[in-house]
Parts: structure tokens; C-alpha cells; sequence
């Protein structure tokens, strides 16, 4: 399978540039190319992604890059294609990358569950995401969101604590 990567790559750029020529010849209005550079992106993950099938599934790392970038990409093209206009609404949208990490980080640990340490940073990252997008979207009270920013170092007093309870178990 590894002989034939070259080949399978030059086999899909050839079906895409074929499909985007016969689209433009049948009179399907596309997106200029300025538009899709976000692709590079996309393909860039979605390689990264294959790889790590194709390389036996050792190196979850690719997993995450691969998820990351594909998603990236994904976003990135609401604002190339017109949906989200970048001066106005990354001002809101902005904790998408915060949960796109979080979904990349989780992706990791399922494919390699053993790693329970994944699961830190994938639930802190989902959870500050979605704070900030509730927060963004007065989907949460603004007296609750400020008082949650005021208080938020509660949770790594929190932390702390088990931390220390746990070392202290481990001592004995």
C-alpha cells in the first residue's frame, strides 16, 4: 500500500481538477480559486489522517493534526465562501479554534484510549470553548460569565488539592 500513495494521491488530484474543469464547462458558478485556499488546509489533515492508517496506527499525534487541520480548514472556508465575514464575526466566533483543539484532543485519546492524560486538555479546552461561545452569543447571563471569570482560579485551587490528596494516597 505504501508503493501505491503516489499514485493514489495523482489518481484523486486528477478526478478533482477533472470534476472542477467539467463543472466549469457545464456552467456550475464556482467559487473563485481565492476562495478555497482553505482547502490546502483541509487536505493537509485529511493526509496527516490517512497516514496514520497507513503507517499501522502508531503515532496518534497525526490523529490530532489530521482532525485539527481538516477542521481548520472546514471553518476557515465559512469566511472564504461568504458565510462568516472575518472583520465581524471572528470577534464572536473566535472559541471555534479553542473547540476545535478540544474535538482534535479527543479524537487522540479514542484512538489511543490508553493515554487518559488526552482527556485533561480536551475537557478543560471543551469547556473554556463553550463558556466563551455561550459568552459570545448572550447565550449565558453577563453577571454569570463575569463572576465566573472572577472566580475561575477556584478551579485550579480545586486541582490542586486533588493533586495533592492523590500524591499523599500514593505515599502511604
Amino acid at each position: 500500500m505504501r508503493r501505491n500513495r503516489g499514485s493514489i494521491l495523482a489518481g484523486i488530484i486528477l478526478i478533482v481538477v477533472g470534476v472542477w474543469i467539467l463543472a466549469e464547462r457545464l456552467g456550475v458558478n464556482l467559487p473563485g480559486i481565492g476562495a478555497l485556499w482553505p482547502a490546502i488546509i483541509v487536505v493537509v489533515g485529511l493526509a496527516a489522517f490517512a497516514d496514520f492508517f497507513y503507517e499501522g496506527r502508531q503515532d496518534t499525534d497525526k490523529i490530532f493534526f489530521g482532525v485539527a487541520a481538516a477542521l481548520v480548514g472546514g471553518f476557515l472556508f465559512l469566511f472564504t465562501l461568504g458565510r462568516l465575514s472575518w472583520a465581524e464575526d471572528m470577534r464572536r466566533y473566535w472559541p471555534v479554534f479553542v473547540l476545535i483543539f478540544s474535538a482534535a484532543s479527543f479524537a487522540q485519546w479514542i484512538a489511543a484510549p490508553s493515554k487518559r492524560g488526552l482527556l485533561v486538555p480536551a475537557s478543560i479546552s471543551l469547556l473554556v470553548g463553550l463558556f466563551f461561545m455561550a459568552t459570545n452569543f448572550n447565550i449565558l447571563n453577563r453577571a454569570l460569565s463575569q463572576q465566573i471569570l472572577q472566580l475561575w482560579p477556584l478551579i485550579l485551587i480545586l486541582l490542586g488539592l486533588i493533586v495533592l490528596v492523590r500524591a499523599v494516597r500514593r505515599a502511604n
